[in-house]
């Protein structure tokens, strides 16, 4: 019903580097139904140098994080001025 997988794209060849982005995938299906929600989102690059080493750097996700916290300040800022209306 629910699944996570993280999917790798085309490496780039950079200078002395190989790149490899990865993003992560969401997938809702509901039983019965031929539709399922997807969400993908930036996870990782993998740099891999050119003695075959690899270091993964995760991908800071700076959009979700706005988003989270403008939700959280909308729900804290309607329970505050319930809380004010509340109190006269």
């Amino acid at each position: 019903m629910i699944e996570r997988e993280i999917q790798s794209g085309e490496a780039l060849q950079v200078g002395n580097y190989e790149i490899t982005p990865q993003a992560q995938l969401y997938r809702i299906r509901i039983p019965g139904c031929r539709a399922a929600l997807a969400w993908n989102r930036p996870h990782a690059v993998i740099v891999r140098n050119e003695d075959g080493s690899e270091e993964v750097l995760p991908v800071r996700d700076v959009t979700r994080e706005v988003i989270w916290s403008m939700l959280a300040g909308g729900l804290l800022g309607t329970l505050l001025i319930l809380l004010m209306k509340r109190a006269r």
